[in-house]
């Protein structure tokens, strides 16, 4: 499951005006893409769905939690779908995208939403964290989680977990980490 943090994502690139848009001190999701369980990524398993967003109330959501920083949304879910949650469509046999789209947000809003203020409660503007900091402030919040943080131009941007089939955390790391310590930003 791979997370990013707006606030940090926004500070380091241009958002393009999308990040007045974006939740703030709130994760977003970036996607959920199965592996082997040696960590190594399955091979893409692309369909060429086009995705259309019908206004549903799973698409307001996605609108709301899973928006693209780089391009029109539509086009990002169709990217991670045709990349990643086909192969999950396939393996559990469902009819459509929505079957993924709805699995990866109510993982989501059960588990990582908030996840950055809970685990740095009253936290303002910006400091500076290292990875084990980090490490011990989110499995306060997700025990037992291992994590890889990713960061851009000094500041955290996207957190990587790595999920049992149950969608549990794994214990064991199959992830090297992008950077020691970033910058996080709380607005």
């Amino acid at each position: 499951m791979a997370v990013q943090w707006p606030n940090g994502y926004c500070s380091a690139k241009n958002c393009g005006g999308r990040d007045s848009v974006v939740p703030r001190n709130a994760m977003t999701i970036h996607g959920l893409w199965p592996s082997l369980k040696s960590g190594t990524y399955l091979k893409e398993c692309t369909s060429g769905i086009t995705i259309t967003d019908n206004g549903s109330s799973l698409f307001q959501q996605m609108r709301k939690y899973w928006p693209s920083f780089s391009q029109p949304n539509t086009g990002f879910w169709g990217h991670e779908y045709n990349k990643h949650g086909y192969c999950m469509t396939e393996e559990f046999g469902w009819s459509g995208y929505e079957n993924y789209f709805k699995l990866v947000i109510d993982l989501y809003l059960r588990t990582y939403k908030d996840l950055m203020t809970q685990a740095f409660p009253g936290y303002s503007g910006t400091t500076t964290v290292t990875y084990e900091n980090l490490k011990s402030a989110i499995q306060r919040v997700i025990p037992n989680a291992t994590i890889n943080m990713k960061c851009s131009s000094g500041y955290i941007t996207e957190l990587y977990f790595y999920l049992e089939k149950n969608y549990m955390p794994s214990t064991s790391s199959r992830f090297s980490n992008s950077c020691k310590s970033g910058k996080l930003v709380f607005k």
